[in-house]
């Protein structure tokens, strides 16, 4: 017998567990949530498809997944987030 999907909880919380205006770095994170099978939303992806007169500016989006799977999302999600350049400094 398959199970029905569950229906949509408008009382679902969520976490924004990244914030990026990188779509390289936006790509890689919705593949490590899929591959883990976290659901995941995107919040201002539609603002990347509209063209503005200046083609270089960079729209912020934010990743969010449910609280309860938030912790996962950011150990998962370490994995491309980008070394403090005081770190960087540091290890020169």
């Amino acid at each position: 017998m398959s199970q029905m999907p569950e229906a949509f909880n408008p009382d679902l919380e969520l976490a924004v567990v990244l914030e990026t205006s990188d779509p390289v770095q936006l790509a890689m994170a919705k593949g490590l949530l899929v591959e883990a099978g976290i659901p995941f939303y995107v919040l201002g992806q539609i603002a990347t498809l509209v063209q503005d007169v200046d083609g270089f500016l960079r729209k912020w989006v934010r990743l969010q997944v449910s609280c309860d799977r938030e912790a996962e999302a950011r150990e998962i999600l370490e994995q491309i987030q980008p070394i403090p350049q005081e770190a960087a400094d540091g290890e020169a």
